[in-house]
């Protein structure tokens, strides 16, 4: 027999049954679903919340962080001193450490 987690390439997987959940050196990886928890959706089931609805608003200033990394990578390439050592650095620092999480997280 093999261990739990283990698989076999002549036998299917197989689910532990509920009561075999929680044991062993595997316990804190098992996951149950939204069913076997007694909820409608894994959303409730983790609290009620929604993960990663994105709006207009989202996609807008993702759209603005990929254009200004483009422009920035440009500049950066440029032989413009002062494209190179000032625009490009502020362009890329302004889109990935302000745009991307602001559209990540609003």
């Amino acid at each position: 027999m093999t261990a739990l987690g283990e698989r076999n390439s002549l036998q299917p997987f197989k689910t532990p049954h509920l009561s075999e959940r929680g044991r062993g050196p595997h316990a804190a990886r098992t996951a149950y679903t939204a069913e076997e928890l007694g909820k409608e959706s894994v959303s409730e089931a983790v609290g009620g919340r929604r993960a990663l609805q994105f709006t207009r608003l989202n996609w807008a200033l993702l759209a603005t962080a990929v254009v200004l990394i483009v422009i920035g990578y440009v500049a950066l390439a440029s032989s413009s001193p002062v494209l190179s050592t000032v625009v490009a650095p502020l362009l890329l620092v302004a889109a990935y450490a302000v745009l991307i999480p602001l559209g990540l997280i609003l």
